[in-house]
């Protein structure tokens, strides 16, 4: 592994067929040809999982890449010893960027905690609300399933919107 290299996780969790050629060039640029597999939670889709060796700028662009493309919902896991950073794209809902811990939580500085209870002004349901975006509780909600169907043919989504 080079220097500044990490070991990378890259899972599309959806992407619509017609977009796989897009997904695919993009990999290709790392040097990675993905096996794609049928999505089984959205119709029309396929999945990958890829394993790789980037810097933490290669993950930055890539996830912006991926995101650019439309349609994409993905998750990358970078590590570096006992701490990491997670990427996790939802159409529609932008990339979140989370940095974890040894166990895989994302971690919040002093400074954004007392942003949120600035932000929040001594409204509790407000700070709530600044906390579940912090940790990225959107993002993970809507990628959940995704997560969880590649484990077992009995997962459904069960609210679409949009």
């Amino acid at each position: 592994m080079r220097k500044g290299q990490l070991a990378t996780t890259l899972a599309i969790h959806s992407c619509p067929e017609n977009l796989v050629g897009q997904v695919e060039q993009l990999i290709q640029t790392f040097g990675l040809s993905p096996l794609w597999i049928r999505q089984e939670l959205v119709n029309g889709s396929q999945r990958c999982e890829l394993a790789l060796k980037i810097s933490e700028e290669q993950v930055e662009e890539l996830a912006s890449a991926l995101y650019a493309i439309g349609a994409v919902y993905f998750e990358i896991n970078q590590r570096q010893g006992k701490f990491g950073l997670l990427f996790m794209g939802v159409p529609g809902l932008g990339v979140y960027r989370g940095e974890l811990n040894e166990s895989g939580s994302i971690l919040l500085s002093e400074d954004r905690l007392n942003q949120m209870i600035a932000q929040g002004a001594g409204n509790q349901r407000e700070f709530m609300r600044l906390l579940r975006v912090a940790l990225g509780q959107s993002w993970d909600d809507i990628i959940e399933p995704f997560r969880g169907a590649r484990y077992s043919d009995n997962v459904v989504l069960l609210n679409r919107a949009g």
